[in-house]
């Protein structure tokens, strides 16, 4: 039983969850950029639960944290409790990222970037970024989206030294080895 216990442990460390680390960018008509990081879970082409957002406009950093919400077509306003929707297909795109939340405290936000494929009328497709670190002129925006330009992958993965998994794989073999001879 001891064994079956410390087997299930063992298995379940491996097994812990962890998000995935994105690079995104977007390239507006007149050539304006936008490239950010952020991490969440790849389920399909949609990025859930998406979190850590970094944001660049033009290379100056959006400064603050980093509220997601997603444009609501029945209330013609962001949903900050629905979360931002984020794919690897821009045209399923619906999002805000902002440094206040944009559904409660619109008139606080200052530098935020939305990417929005809607029916609404209201909105409908379309990109804007704003970052006033400053004076409020870096501004971008497109209408309809130039969904060619918008990427989203996978942040690539930095690969553990050959020497720490040698090491690692010696340890774990002595402790095997120790184990067997104590038994």
């Amino acid at each position: 039983m001891k064994k079956i216990c410390s087997a299930a442990i063992l298995l379940a460390a491996f097994a812990s969850a962890h998000a995935e680390n994105f690079t995104f960018a977007y390239t507006f008509g007149d050539s304006q950029a936008i490239t950010g990081s952020l991490s969440g879970h790849l389920n399909g082409d949609l990025v859930e639960n998406v979190s850590n957002v970094h944001i660049n406009f033009n290379g100056t950093d959006f400064t603050g944290a980093l509220t997601g919400a997603s444009w609501d077509a029945s209330t013609h306003n962001w949903n900050s409790a629905a979360g931002a929707v984020v794919s690897t297909v821009a045209g399923k795109n619906n999002f805000i990222f902002a440094d206040a939340n944009p559904q409660t405290n619109y008139n606080d936000v200052s530098n935020y970037f939305f990417f929005v494929t809607s029916s609404d009328a209201q909105i409908g497709n379309q990109a804007y970024a704003l970052n006033c670190n400053g004076n409020c002129t870096d501004a971008a925006f497109d209408q309809p989206t130039n969904n060619i330009s918008w990427s989203l992958v996978a942040a690539p993965v930095p690969e553990p030294s050959s020497a720490a998994m040698l090491i690692a794989g010696l340890g774990v073999a002595g402790v095997i080895a120790r184990r067997r001879r104590q038994a």
